[in-house]
């Protein structure tokens, strides 16, 4: 492993919670405690290690303490053994806990017992006289009675002590608080100030990024030790370490020789209690593990008892069995013999076959007959499991039941094999494992009874649509195109022919509204449309309704647009086709959320969209769309701690292709404008990779509109303005879709704007070419419905101003009327931003009452967002016009800490000091002025004075002084 895995900590974010405000209520209290309970690996000495750490750079003491898995253990040993270990620390807490050692050495007998409780009570409670302590006994249930005592004992004593307790101890073999220490526990439950809690296994999510710091790149063995360890730490660790040793199956001797010795200890009938139970699948009813081993009545009764007093076996479910974790079963499986695996299974198939059936059943049943050798059997069971899985919505189920009837050596299976690829990608599609998707379905095409004509025109059809999912668009519009020139010339009446013709040319139509071509996707849908509705082809038909719709937006009618969706959405719906509906559902939103700009609305109805997706099975992949397109439009809106919280639930589906593209732009965005402008980089780069070099407009523009944000961001305007150049290439292509070029053209105004005044303006070619996009834009603007009419209108506006910016002798209040247009919009962040410009621009034109009032309320629209960059900027500001705005306290103007001054600088005011660090960038008395918010005439009275005091006659002279007395400089 790349590091040592002890060192390693990951997430346990609500249990360091937890402990955090135990010692918080014990600072303001008295004496709190927390036991945490949890299985043997679990990581609960892991967690109180690192809250230990963090309580100590708090200004805690922390005295830490293990007990010993001994019969004959020292009295007081964990506590004893921290105080040792604080006694060899330097300073009068060291010196104070070996004092009390050497008092404790020479304690003896019952008194002396007596003795020792109260003098490890007082060196506490002194301890707490200089502040908060915090005091771990790991692994209570192995400590012996005197320390169990203390722990009751220290709560009842320091009640109005700044101490917390904290104890760990490992959950009894049948689940729940060891028998050593009922005793404990129940006294403490009846203390208010007492907290339990249980330490759970790491969820996949957090085990998956803890693996990948183990073992960099390694992907491939994340799903392995998901199943040998269930999220213990303890575990998964083990299992990644025997991989790296080169054990595929990830199989730790160490965890094998204790099943082994463990097992050895059982009697005959909890032997094969174990046994068959790590042959079952998922939880063992008790009743059909009767019917499987051969012990039955109070005898099995009494085996599994001792099974799970061993910590073989555990209760799962209400009437069910499983071992302990995934690594015990692969030990278990593996010391079967052939002939002992094989009986098994075929008990387990005869029992499910015979009556023992719940659901899920069919899916056990074909395991068990497939590794029983009976493959016909398992077929019949595969396409019931497979079925059984879509009526249930379970697609990732359903593609692996479809790929194995597809593999199996039987001859229905192999007659039937196109068939059931077809199948396993259609569902390999609707789990949202997008490449599985598109690798079943070619594999089909290519086989050599592919069929010819429609059928292959329908198959290449969806594997665009496959390929478009997995987020490779211009590989999934070419399919498309070959799939509409697969279609028989002449026209078809037959009714399969018609909805098939349908079906082809409604995927285009979606395709070319993907890459933004409005006017070849209207054309397409218009002939998809006539097909659909001769036939009544419902997916097709709401599919086009869709795409009619959203395109229609971008035209005057936006209302007959809206309505188009909307049927769309009620064809779906009646339908019950869930992947289709959830098409229509994303269309809508993201054109109330864009174009329309009724961002509650689109919210709204991204989030109910978003659920009912997730209620049909596709948690990963048009759930995570409709969350993206919620957490954009709450973006919009300024609602950025509910983004944040749309984003993190769409990630944890753990989506793929165009949704983790997706996903990957709006935090990238979200990062940005809080200020993690290497987490947006890191976002950013991860999206390029998926989009690939190819990347289609609807993935392009995006894109290349955050990296010139992200750039401007950082200083460097020039870099923003080439990103824009890019955009406009992709522009240049070929979209109609305004409502994404408008952004990118304010970029450019901005980067522009930024690059002059920093007295590096970009080349004049750039800039034409940008003002004639500008000039389209406002074309294309006036043919647009209303609403997209105005949202146009509004990047229009701001282009302007940041033009204005550069402009001698523009009206300062252009950038009050921009942030007055955005307010009517409902969208605070670049309003924040118009009104920094607008204050900028009124206090250079000496409107300082009307500057500081619209400084003031930039401060308070960014604060409220916690965007962070532009806090930053809006600071700076403020601190040149020398403003006072109260929500600006705690914010840097240039990330740097005050810059200590000596010598002659040490002379100069602090505006006079201003004054010299703009003049040593090379400013001209009129551009210091227009920096500092003063007059020329100012400007020139402090240049006197900086040169009297600094003893120089000249400029120059005045700035080498500058620089040879500040490195920073």
């Amino acid at each position: 492993m790349r590091e040592t895995p002890a060192e390693v900590f990951h997430g346990r974010v609500a249990e360091l919670d937890l402990l955090a405000d135990a010692l918080r209520d014990a600072v303001a209290g008295g004496a709190s405690a927390v036991l945490l309970g949890g299985d043997a690996g679990v990581g609960k000495t892991r967690l109180v290690s690192e809250f230990g750490r963090t309580a100590t750079s708090g200004g805690a003491v922390v005295l830490s303490g293990r007990a010993l898995d001994i019969a004959d253990a020292p009295p007081f040993w964990p506590v004893v053994s921290a105080l040792r270990e604080q006694s060899r620390t330097r300073g009068a807490l060291g010196r104070e806990c070996a004092a009390a050692l050497s008092r404790l050495d020479r304690a003896d007998g019952p008194a002396g017992r007596v003795e020792m409780l109260g003098e490890l009570a007082a060196v506490v409670e002194r301890a707490a006289h200089r502040g908060p302590v915090v005091l771990v006994v790991d692994d209570l249930h192995r400590a012996d009675r005197s320390t169990r005592d203390l722990f009751a004992y220290l709560l009842a004593a320091l009640s109005s002590s700044p101490v917390l307790l904290v104890g760990t101890y490992r959950d009894d073999p049948a689940g729940g608080v060891p028998i050593d220490l009922l005793g404990l526990t129940g006294e403490l439950r009846r203390h208010r100030g007492v907290r339990f809690a249980r330490v759970e296994p790491l969820p996949r999510h957090e085990l998956a990024e803890l693996v990948a710091q183990w073992a960099p790149g390694r992907h491939d063995v994340e799903d392995l030790v998901w199943r040998h360890s269930g999220g213990n730490v303890f575990l998964a660790r083990e299992t990644v370490r025997a991989v790296l040793d080169g054990d595929p199956r990830g199989v730790p001797q160490t965890v094998r020789e204790l099943v082994r010795a463990g097992a050895a200890g059982l009697s005959t009938g909890a032997v094969e209690v174990v046994r068959a139970v790590a042959a079952g699948v998922g939880e063992v009813e008790h009743t059909l593990l009767a019917a499987v081993v051969d012990v039955d009545g109070p005898e099995l009764a009494a085996a599994v008892r001792e099974a799970a007093d061993a910590g073989f076996v555990v209760v799962a479910g209400a009437d069910g069995y499983t071992l302990r974790h995934g690594l015990m079963t692969e030990v278990v499986s593996a010391d079967l013999l052939p002939a002992e695996r094989v009986e098994l299974h075929v008990r387990y198939a005869t029992a499910l076959h015979g009556g023992h059936r719940v659901p899920g059943s069919a899916a056990r049943l074909a395991h068990h007959w497939q590794l029983a050798g009976r493959p016909d059997e398992a077929l019949e069971a595969t396409l019931e499991a497979a079925q059984e899985a879509e009526r249930l919505r379970g697609y990732a189920e359903a593609h692996r039941h479809w790929l194995r009837a597809a593999t199996l050596p039987v001859p229905d299976a192999v007659r039937d094999r196109s068939r059931y690829l077809e199948r396993a990608a259609s569902a390999a599609a609707l789990a949202g494992d997008h490449g599985s998707a598109v690798a079943l379905l070619a594999e089909r095409l290519g086989e050599p009874d592919a069929a010819p004509g429609t059928e292959q025109a329908v198959l290449r059809s969806r594997l665009g649509r496959y390929l478009g999912a997995a987020g490779q668009l211009a590989e999934a519009e070419e399919a498309h195109r070959r799939a509409v020139a697969t279609l028989p010339a002449g026209d078809d009446p037959a009714v399969a022919a018609v909805a098939a013709r349908a079906e082809v040319l409604a995927g285009y139509a979606a395709a070319l509204l993907d890459r933004a071509d409005y006017a070849g996707a209207r054309a397409v849908a218009e002939d998809a449309l006539v097909a659909a509705r001769r036939v009544g082809e419902p997916r097709a038909l709401a599919s086009v309704l869709a795409t009619l719709g959203f395109g229609a937006a971008h035209s005057r009618d936006g209302a007959a647009g809206l309505e188009a969706l909307t049927e769309a959405v009620a064809v779906a719906e009646a339908d019950g086709d869930p992947e289709t509906l959830g098409e229509c559902l994303a269309r809508r939103a993201e054109l109330l959320t864009g174009p329309l700009n009724a961002l509650d609305d689109g919210v709204a109805a991204a989030r109910a969209g978003a659920e009912r997706m997730a209620g049909l099975g596709l948690g990963r992949t048009s759930s995570v769309s409709l969350r993206v397109v919620a957490a954009n439009g709450l973006f919009r809106a300024g609602a950025w701690d509910e983004a944040e919280r749309e984003v993190a639930t769409a990630w944890s589906a753990a989506p793929s292709g165009a949704q983790m593209l997706e996903l990957r732009l709006a935090r990238a965005r979200l990062r940005m404008g809080r200020g993690d402008l290497d987490g947006s980089d890191v976002d950013l780069t991860a999206a390029e990779l998926i989009a690939g070099s190819a990347g289609l407009p609807k993935q392009r523009l995006p894109l290349l509109i955050l990296r010139a944000g992200l750039e401007m961001w950082r200083g460097n305007p020039e870099l923003a303005f080439a990103h824009v150049g890019k955009g406009l290439d992709v522009v240049e292509s070929g979209v109609d879709d305004v409502f994404a070029v408008a952004p990118l053209l304010w970029h450019g105004a901005r980067a522009h704007a930024q690059a002059v005044l920093a007295g590096r303006p970009p080349d004049a070619s750039g800039l034409r070419r940008l003002r004639r996009h500008r000039r389209d834009l406002v074309d294309r603007g006036d043919r647009s419905a209303p609403a997209l009419r105005g949202v146009i209108a509004s990047y229009e506006a701001m282009c302007s101003a940041e033009d204005a910016r550069t402009t001698a002798g523009s009206d300062p209040g252009t950038w009050r009327g921009v942030a007055d247009l955005l307010d009517g919009l409902g969208q605070p962040y670049p309003g924040s931003y118009a009104r920094l410009r607008s204050a900028e621009a009124l206090l250079a034109g000496r409107r300082t009452e009307e500057g500081t009032a619209d400084l003031r309320r930039a401060a308070r629209l960014a604060a409220g967002l916690r965007a962070g960059p532009l806090l930053t900027e809006i600071a700076e500001v403020a601190h040149r016009a020398r403003i006072e705005v109260p929500e600006l306290a705690a914010v840097a103007t240039d990330g740097r800490a005050p810059v200590a001054v000596d010598g002659p600088l040490a002379r100069l005011t602090d505006r006079e000091r201003e004054v010299l660090e703009v003049l040593a960038d090379g400013a001209t008395n009129k551009q210091i002025a227009a920096r500092l918010f003063i007059t020329p005439k100012t400007v020139g009275a402090h240049l006197a004075s900086v040169f009297a005091k600094l003893d120089v006659t000249n400029r120059t002279s005045a700035a080498a002084v500058l620089r040879e007395h500040r490195t920073d400089i």
